[in-house]
């Protein structure tokens, strides 16, 4: 098998696989992640729920780059 042919056999996670596998971090971990990355954490998050997706979005699809590189 060559390089590039197993470099297209690679398979990338989706969104949703990413998603399911974030169920296991824990709460206080979550709190910390929302508590950096907006004013007031929860409070903030749930005042601004399209804000909130569209930082989840840009996240999973960071997250899907980094696991492309990584591999």
């Amino acid at each position: 098998m060559n390089k590039i042919s197993s470099l297209n056999s690679i398979k990338k996670k989706t969104k949703l696989g990413i998603l399911w596998s974030m169920r296991k971090w824990p709460i206080k971990y979550i709190d910390w992640r929302l508590t950096t990355a907006y004013p007031n954490g929860w409070k903030y998050a749930l005042i601004h729920p399209i804000i909130l997706v569209k930082d989840l979005w840009k996240y999973l699809e960071w997250c899907q780059m980094i696991d492309k590189d990584i591999k």
